[in-house]
């Protein structure tokens, strides 16, 4: 049960953060990218995403676990 509840609190995140992508795509789609720039967002936009699904699957079975006891 554990799992399935980490596993809802990781998609609500990945979720979340992929509007916020597009948004943020949207609004910057003008701009002259450069390879060096995409390959730095993509690295510090990977560590929001992999530190925001492991916190908010942590989370999600805290509150879990303690609304159970």
């Amino acid at each position: 049960m554990n799992l399935g509840i980490f596993i809802i609190g990781a998609i609500t995140f990945f979720i979340a953060f992929s509007f916020f992508k597009v948004s943020a795509f949207k609004k910057t789609k003008n701009a002259e990218p450069s390879w060096l720039k995409l390959v730095a967002v993509f690295f510090a936009d990977y560590l929001v995403l992999a530190t925001g699904v492991l916190i908010s699957g942590i989370v999600f079975v805290s509150i879990f676990n303690f609304a159970h006891g």
